[in-house]
């Protein structure tokens, strides 16, 4: 069964009633919020509570939505420390409930959020399978954030010569480096941020809110 429901100001405590229901798992998706960010807050304070009484809780979240706040803001709101893993795999936002039921919640740049609830198995399978598998292959949240602020300012002046796209001879010399040295900053930060190309690096720099 899957029926559409009104993400209206009723939604974050629905939200929250679906948490409080939860007898052994809960997985909490957040890609692009829709409300504002002092309301996800009651949410982790009741995560936290479910994680201290026992039961299996995962929170993942976007990078984008990640790099759009500050350090201290993010680790402020979510305190579940190594249950709240970062990813850079596109995915909707949800909240699933012991694999019995689901909320899944969008909304497109100037529109009213839209929600459904999903309770058909085969297609809560689906959505807890990809939810799950994405989480256990993101990055913890606390290292996201070293990758993201352990950068010197060597490191980021690279970043912005790329993104300003300079040809490499140019942004040697504006660096006050040699072309080889450039180079192997370059990839250097590749292989930081696990990617095999720059335009792959520029989309990466971009979510973590590197670019001034």
């Amino acid at each position: 069964m899957t029926v559409e429901l009104n993400a209206d100001e009723q939604w974050a405590e629905n939200l929250r009633r679906m948490l409080v229901g939860v007898r052994h798992e809960a997985v909490m998706a957040i890609a692009r919020p829709v409300r504002p960010e002092t309301e996800y807050g009651a949410e982790d304070t009741v995560f936290r509570q479910l994680h201290e009484a026992g039961k299996k809780v995962r929170l993942l979240l976007s990078t984008a939505y990640v790099g759009s706040r500050g350090r201290q803001s993010v680790l402020r709101q979510f305190t579940l420390g190594s249950q709240i893993r970062v990813t850079d795999t596109d995915f909707c936002n949800a909240l699933i409930v012991d694999r019995e039921r689901a909320a899944l919640w969008a909304a497109a740049p100037g529109q009213q959020p839209r929600g459904y609830l999903v309770a058909e198995p085969a297609l809560l399978g689906v959505v807890h399978q990809f939810a799950t598998s994405t989480w256990h292959s993101a990055r913890r949240l606390r290292d996201h954030l070293e990758l993201r602020d352990g950068l010197d300012s060597v490191a980021l002046a690279v970043v912005e010569q790329l993104h300003s796209g300079a040809k490499d001879e140019t942004a040697a010399r504006a660096l006050g480096v040699s072309l080889r040295t450039y180079r192997r900053y370059v990839a250097q930060l590749m292989a930081r941020f696990e990617v095999s190309t720059r335009f792959q690096l520029g989309v990466r720099v971009r979510e973590l809110g590197l670019l001034s």
